[in-house]
């Protein structure tokens, strides 16, 4: 059941490496920060999101790897979780420090 398990965590991690390059090639905000609110202002937006969601999915399987193992199940899925959603809203912080992302607030 461990092993079954553990390749469900890491198919998760490719399957949003593959969302994230069809994501970039049909220039689409990734759906963790996708708002109505939000505007693209450059299109260099499109490459950061791809390089945040590689290094999302390298920590992701990293993690999987590395600590699976070594701690308890419902602990796992929350380093599994946090790390995901914190580096999906580092993108979103940092795009908009940058000026890629328009926040509009009416």
């Amino acid at each position: 059941m461990g092993d079954v398990v553990f390749i469900i965590y890491i198919s998760i991690s490719l399957i949003f490496f593959v969302y994230s390059i069809i994501s970039c090639k049909k220039k689409s905000i990734i759906y963790t920060i996708r708002s109505e609110k939000i505007n693209v202002l450059k299109d260099d937006y499109y490459n950061l999101q791809l390089l945040f969601c590689i290094f999302n999915c390298i920590l992701l399987i990293l993690e999987s790897v590395i600590i699976y193992n070594k701690t308890n199940t419902s602990l796992f899925v929350c380093y599994y979780i946090s790390t995901f959603w914190i580096i999906n809203y580092l993108l979103k912080f940092i795009a908009i420090k940058m000026k890629y992302l328009n926040t509009s607030y009416e």
